[in-house]
């Protein structure tokens, strides 16, 4: 039997802990069909809590853990659920609320547990100093972040789920689904995630966050000169881009416009600009039928080849399948 330990904790997701949780007990039945209905369940599971008093999660709903961290119970697997992220300032209010769980999450892992975090709650884990010098991934969105405040971690975003020396990490949202089929091939076999994936609808071939991230989240510049440069790349996205006539006529030169850039948006002016082409594309890729040919010129691209292998280096899809998916 797997024993699954899953550490809840005032104000997680409710979905983050209730979604994998379906996933094994669906996991546990079509087993249980496979090899006759006095098999044990394969998986097993029971929620943790700082203590035996009840917690409640972000939409309200009132849990009792089945245990408290200072019970000496043995877990292969500890999975800790996201959490709605207020701001850091909230965070940090949350993180010294769970510092008691810190040393016990370590001990876990050095006795063999894999520990698992989900979306946010990858902040929790980096708190406890378990991925340092690991790779890890998280909220798309929280990228900037996450790398800001925890500089050892090796943060991978366009990753769906990593994996390193028994930490797994999974992306934004849902991913929950996906790192739980994930469990279930490793634990058990690859035909079993499979029909836990088609009965729970949850796309298996998913491999990537890249096609669901905006590449233009980094938060308003407060740099008049980057302010001037970001406005004038968003007006004229079709354009022909000369980057010295651009940095002249906001009085600077083109190394300092380049420097500005990289410092505020941790990219190049070009780069940024290409982002914002980007976007434009996939807009046009959902919203209308217009051919992907005209689209690449309504952006500013000349050369279909050369904006296709562009998309799909950011989006890890081709244009058609980007608008197939969305």
């Amino acid at each position: 039997m797997y024993r699954i330990g899953f550490f809840i904790y005032e104000g997680c997701y409710l979905s983050s802990l209730s979604g994998p949780i379906d996933a094994f007990q669906i996991a546990n039945a079509f087993a249980k069909k496979q090899q006759g209905n006095n098999t044990d369940a394969f998986f097993s599971w029971s929620t943790i809590g700082l203590n035996k008093e009840p917690i409640t999660t972000s939409c309200g709903i009132r849990l009792t853990p089945d245990t408290e961290i200072s019970e000496k119970e043995s877990y292969d697997l500890l999975y800790i659920p996201s959490f709605p992220y207020k701001g850091i300032e909230v965070f940090e209010q949350l993180s010294k609320q769970l510092t008691p769980s810190f040393g016990w999450f370590k001990k876990a892992w050095e006795n063999g547990a894999v520990i698992c975090s989900n979306c946010t709650s990858a902040f929790i884990l980096a708190e406890t100093g378990l991925l340092n010098d690991k790779l890890a991934t998280t909220a798309w969105w929280l990228e900037r972040v996450f790398a800001n405040r925890y500089p050892r971690v090796n943060l991978d975003i366009t990753q769906l789920i990593t994996e390193q020396e028994n930490i797994v990490c999974a992306g934004a949202g849902n991913s929950h689904q996906n790192l739980a089929m994930n469990l279930i091939e490793k634990q058990f076999s690859k035909e079993l995630a499979v029909q836990c994936a088609k009965t729970l609808m949850v796309d298996a071939r998913l491999a990537a966050q890249s096609p669901y991230q905006n590449l233009l989240t980094a938060a308003p510049s407060e740099d008049p000169v980057i302010q001037k440069a970001q406005h004038w790349l968003h007006t004229h996205m079709n354009s022909n881009i000369d980057l010295a006539k651009l940095a002249t006529d906001l009085g600077v030169s083109q190394r300092t416009l380049i420097r500005k850039f990289k410092a505020e948006l941790d990219e190049t002016p070009i780069r940024y600009l290409q982002n914002i082409r980007i976007e434009a594309a996939k807009s046009l890729l959902e919203t209308t039928k217009m051919p992907i040919p005209e689209i690449v010129e309504q952006v500013g691209y000349s050369d279909l080849s050369a904006f296709s292998k562009l998309f799909k280096q950011r989006t890890q899809l081709t244009p058609k399948g980007y608008r197939l998916l969305f």
